[in-house]
């Protein structure tokens, strides 16, 4: 247990540590440590721990965290995961921000523009990768249309997320058999 709680300081200090870009950039970085790395959960669980904390508020990447140190190590093990995972974010960002705010040169500019493309490639994994895995569990025609026209309208004619989603579940719901 000892082994298992100092697994999960290790590997969610880690991700908290280098996740640039917010919580779902780090769903990449939390399904390798916790599915492919560690085998705390596997990728049927973690799509489905992954849809669980889509239907609650907050943080994805901390509700994620949560369940996965409450499956690997009980209560001290969910405490410890989001603990870990938050904490070297906070440090970076107060530490970051008085850097930031210190340091406007050419190579600032760099860094963040690295960080930011970073990102991007780490939220475009992790987004494909939970595609991939709800399509091997749930694949639906209807549904992938439905999905592709969600986002088009999101990213083309400015639809309101809140009340689009909204639309989406419904919609959904009646093409789920």
């Amino acid at each position: 247990m000892i082994k298992t709680l100092l697994s999960i300081i290790y590997s969610f200090g880690k991700i908290g540590l280098i996740s640039l870009g917010g919580g779902n950039s780090m769903l990449k970085l939390l399904e390798y440590e916790a599915v492919d790395y560690r085998h705390w959960v596997g990728n049927e669980e973690f799509v489905a721990m992954l849809g669980t904390s889509f239907l609650f508020p907050g943080l994805t990447a901390v509700k994620l965290a949560a369940l996965i140190g409450y499956k690997a190590a009980g209560f001290f093990g969910m405490l410890l995961a989001v603990i870990c995972l938050n904490l070297p974010g906070l440090v970076m960002a107060i530490l970051g921000y008085h850097w930031l705010t210190a340091h406007n040169g050419p190579t600032t500019r760099k860094i963040m523009i690295s960080v930011q493309y970073g990102a991007l490639a780490l939220l475009a994994a992790a987004t494909f990768s939970v595609a991939q895995g709800v399509v091997d569990i749930h694949f639906s025609i209807p549904i992938a249309i439905a999905c592709a026209l969600f986002f088009l309208a999101l990213a083309f004619w400015n639809l309101s997320p809140f009340y689009g989603f909204m639309a989406f579940i419904a919609v959904c719901f009646f093409l789920v058999r």
